[in-house]
C-alpha cells in the first residue's frame, strides 16, 4: 500500500485483523497451501502489533496451526516486515523481498502461481481481496454481486485525502459517482475554494478535472477515459 492517500489495508488490519486471517485460511485450504505470509510496510507498526496478537490468538484457539479446527490440515501465517519500498507492491518484487533479496521485479514466466516464493506455487492477493472472502462465503456470491454495477461487483473502500472537509475511509458499492464521494461524503473543499481536480489511484492513476466528477466509480467507466481506480485512493 504505497500509493499516496491510500490506507484502507492499514485500517482493516488494525481494526479487523481476523477477517484477513480467516480469508487467508480459506484461500490456503482451497489451494492446498500450508503457509501464508502477510507482507507489511515498515511504516505500519500498529498493524504489526495488532496482527501479531491476532495470529497468536488464532493459533491458541486452533484456527491456525497443524490442524485447522481439528481438520488435520495445516495452515500457519507469518508476518514479514518490508523496508517500505514502493516497488515491493509488485508481486514478484514482494516475493524477492521475503526471500531476503533486493526488491526487484522478476521476469515472467514463470508465473508465481507455478513458481513463486522459494520456488513453490504461490497465490498473491491484496489484503482487501482476502478479507472479503469470509463475507462472500457466508452470504453467497449473489449477495455480493447485488452491490455494484456491470462487471464491477461488490464494494470498495475509497480513501479520501487532501483538501476535503471530511477526509477518511468510505466503503460504498461501485457505481457511486466521484461527485457524490467528494461532496456528499467528503463535504467538499476543506479550504472553501473550489475543487478543480482530483488524483485517483496514486501516481500511476490519473488527474480528473471537475468536468469528470460525474464519472461513476467503476472499472469500465474509468478505463474508458484512460483512468484507473486502483486501490481507491483519492487525493
Amino acid at each position: 500500500e504505497g500509493d499516496s492517500g491510500t490506507y484502507a489495508d492499514r485500517m482493516l488490519m488494525e481494526g479487523d485483523p481476523f477477517s484477513l486471517i480467516e480469508g487467508m485460511i480459506i484461500a490456503g485450504l482451497a489451494v492446498g497451501a500450508e503457509t501464508g505470509y502477510v507482507y507489511l510496510r515498515s511504516e505500519y507498526p500498529a498493524a504489526w502489533r495488532v496482527l501479531q496478537s491476532a495470529i497468536a490468538q488464532s493459533t491458541a484457539s486452533g484456527l491456525l496451526g497443524d490442524s485447522v479446527l481439528g481438520s488435520g490440515r495445516r495452515f500457519v501465517v507469518n508476518l514479514f516486515l518490508g523496508a517500505g519500498a514502493y516497488v515491493c507492491g509488485e508481486e514478484t518484487a514482494l516475493l524477492e523481498s521475503i526471500e531476503g533479496k533486493r526488491g526487484l521485479v522478476r521476469a515472467k514466466p514463470p508465473l508465481p502461481a507455478l513458481q513463486g516464493l522459494f520456488g513453490q506455487p504461490t497465490v498473491v492477493n491484496n489484503v482487501i481481496t482476502l478479507a472479503s472472502v469470509p463475507w462472500i462465503m457466508a452470504h453467497g456470491g449473489d449477495a455480493y454481486r447485488a452491490y455494484g454495477v456491470g462487471r464491477s461487483c461488490g464494494t470498495l473502500p475509497f480513501q479520501l485525502a487532501g483538501n476535503l472537509k471530511y477526509p477518511g475511509l468510505v466503503e460504498v458499492p461501485f457505481g457511486v459517482t466521484l461527485r457524490e464521494l467528494l461532496y456528499d461524503y467528503g463535504g467538499g473543499s476543506g479550504s472553501g475554494r473550489p475543487l478543480r481536480a482530483v488524483q485517483v489511484s496514486g501516481p500511476l492513476g490519473a488527474y480528473l478535472p471537475a468536468a469528470r466528477f460525474d464519472l461513476p466509480l467503476e472499472y469500465e467507466a474509468f478505463a474508458a477515459v484512460g483512468a484507473t481506480l486502483g486501490h481507491g485512493g483519492i487525493v
